[in-house]
């Protein structure tokens, strides 16, 4: 009886250990097709990074000083005003599309960290994000602009999930902890939205819920702690663009802010917007081109994607030089509209030039 009991034994162990060799070899084998295979997407994700195209002449005349903000002096001192010194304030920044709201937000914030008394740090943040595309989940499982928790039932298996521990996660508000959260298109803000974005104004942080949450759980660590216990800072400056009125702004987020009013480009603006783009990106244009495409361009942007089009006709044909007639191309191929003659400003004149070539 006993001999059986051990053989029994024996062939238990036998297939225990058998098993085990197979689990071993399997984890084995899924370890290292896993890491082949991320190796292989390494690899893919690396060569897709080395691959560029050219900035677009968008990007390349876009201003990079304050002196190279056209037509809107009064506008980007009213902002300066409002972020100088000791005690900036929120700000609200109306305009058309295209009139350099976005570029003297970004310019100024350089500007003010010279400020001997600035709060923000040579190293402060400036966080873009577009009102226009921040969703939130019904559930709250993602927002990126205040932030969200990822609570285990929507982690998979994850150690995170496996521990049932909730993860936090910053949103543009935290992330931009410091210094300016620029929000485009603030007007397109859902109320729900809003009203978050209010409250994280008046807290200076963002509290974050889970029913997943209990400081009786020993799993969860110290720094997830500190975060359901004390919230995640959210201290900085907002800059809200928007191509809205002021009363379709609503009132709870006007009577924070200061309000800055960037105007409608002037004609004379916008040949001054082609002109500097085009030595900017070494494009040479022969007098008449600047006026042809000011009279079907409402602002710079559309005036510089106009101007790369017909420095593209030139080029395609093997001529240095962008002709009258490729500017009238562009316009007609395009369907343009031509703009009603918007009057110039007091004292404001165009100059004339017979030829614009890049220096050097």
């Amino acid at each position: 009886m006993g001999g059986f009991s051990a053989l029994v034994q024996l062939i238990v162990m036998i297939i225990v250990g058998y098993y085990f060799i197979l689990k071993l070899k399997n984890d084995s084998s899924g370890e290292r097709e896993a890491a082949q295979e991320a190796k292989g997407e390494a690899e893919k994700l690396n060569a897709l990074r080395h691959i560029r195209l050219n900035e677009p002449m968008t990007e390349l005349a876009r201003p990079g000083r304050i002196a190279d903000i056209i037509g809107q002096d009064d506008g980007v001192k009213a902002l300066r005003a409002a972020l100088w010194g000791a005690n900036p304030q929120h700000v609200l920044i109306y305009g058309p599309p295209g009139v350099g709201k976005t570029a003297a937000a970004r310019i100024v914030m350089e500007d003010i960290k010279r400020s001997p008394d600035t709060p923000f740090e040579k190293n402060a943040p400036f966080i873009e994000a577009d009102a226009a595309i921040m969703r939130c989940d019904e559930r709250g499982f993602a927002d990126p602009l205040i932030g969200s928790v990822h609570d285990p039932i929507y982690q998979g298996a994850g150690a995170y999930g496996i521990a049932g521990v909730p993860q936090p996660k910053a949103g543009a508000v935290t992330k931009a902890h410091g210094g300016i959260l620029f929000l485009d298109e603030i007007g397109e803000l859902p109320n729900e939205q809003i009203n978050k974005l209010l409250k994280v104004l008046e807290d200076r942080r963002v509290i974050l819920e889970s029913s997943y949450y209990s400081r009786k759980n020993r799993k969860i660590p110290v720094y997830i702690r500190d975060i359901f216990d004390n919230g995640l800072p959210a201290d900085f400056r907002l800059i809200g663009a928007t191509t809205r009125k002021p009363e379709e702004i609503p009132e709870a987020v006007r009577s924070r802010c200061v309000e800055v009013y960037f105007n409608p480009l002037s004609r004379a603006d916008i040949v001054r917007i082609i002109t500097e783009a085009a030595l900017r990106c070494g494009a040479a244009i022969d007098n008449g081109v600047r006026e042809i495409i000011a009279d079907y361009s409402s602002n710079g942007r559309e005036a510089v994607k106009l101007l790369q089009s017909a420095v593209n006709v030139a080029k395609m044909e093997g001529r240095p030089v962008v002709s009258v007639s490729d500017a009238k191309w562009v316009v007609e191929a395009g369907h343009c509209k031509k703009n009603k003659e918007t009057p110039l400003k007091p004292n404001e004149k165009i100059t004339k030039i017979s030829f614009v070539k890049p220096e050097g």
